[in-house]
Formats: C-alpha cells, structure tokens, sequence
C-alpha cells in the first residue's frame, strides 16, 4: 500500500475504533451494525485495509452519522 494509502487507512482505523470504544460495543458488535465481516472491521480498525466508499458509508450509518461526519472526524 502506498505511504499516503496508509495513512488514510491509519487515520480512519484509529478514528472508527475510538468512535466504537466510546460507544461501549465491540468489533462485533460494529459489524453487525454495519453489516460487515468483524475480522474486516479489525483490520480497518489496524490500518490493514482501506475501505471502500460503500464500507466507510456503513461505519457511519453504524454510528449514526454520514459517511462525510466519519471522514471528517478522520481529519481527512
């Protein structure tokens, strides 16, 4: 993955697992609100994967805000 790659995949990583820890639910818990696999949301959570729009939308929706809220608490 690109360095610039990375950082963004770092950055919406950090920014979903601090939304989900102050929400009290687990990885789990995000996936099935989000409608996705918990070892994917893991591994958005480490940086490991970028998410798609379709995915970065279904965070949001899981948190109950736009998919534009979520990037932009990312700083991105």
């Amino acid at each position: 993955m690109p360095a610039d790659e990375l950082r963004i995949a770092k950055q919406l990583g950090e920014t979903v697992r601090r939304l989900r820890s102050a929400e009290g639910i687990s990885q789990i818990g995000l996936a099935e609100r989000a409608d996705l696999n918990h070892n994917f949301v893991g591994e958005i959570e480490r940086g490991e994967k970028l998410a798609s729009v379709v995915t970065v939308v279904r965070l949001a929706q899981a948190f109950g805000i736009k998919g534009g809220e979520l990037l932009a608490k990312a700083k991105l």
